[in-house]
């Protein structure tokens, strides 16, 4: 019983310290940054496939802003902004 449990529950402490992980490159937070968005453009139903129409990526000295228009292909579109401290996600508006 108890090691059925462990192999249920590894996965899921295994996701959520690969999520704790710092973004390190501009693509990795743009890939987080749309993947937060795409909460709102699907509004938690059934996830389609989404892209990416416009980015951008200010750098400051402490944090770094991804702005992103992202569409799906149905024609719903989204935009907002992701703020990375430390590489870290931080906020998104």
């Amino acid at each position: 019983m108890r090691l059925r449990f462990l192999l249920i529950l590894a996965p899921a402490l295994a996701g959520a310290a690969h999520a704790a992980e710092p973004a390190t490159s501009d693509e990795a937070m743009v890939k987080l940054c749309q993947g937060e968005l795409d909460d709102q453009l699907f509004s938690g139903g059934p996830r389609g496939e989404s892209f990416v129409t416009a980015q951008k990526i200010e750098r400051g000295s402490d944090r770094v802003v991804v702005r992103l228009d992202v569409a799906s292909g149905e024609g719903r579109r989204v935009s907002g902004s992701c703020i990375f401290r430390d590489g870290k996600l931080f906020d998104v508006k």
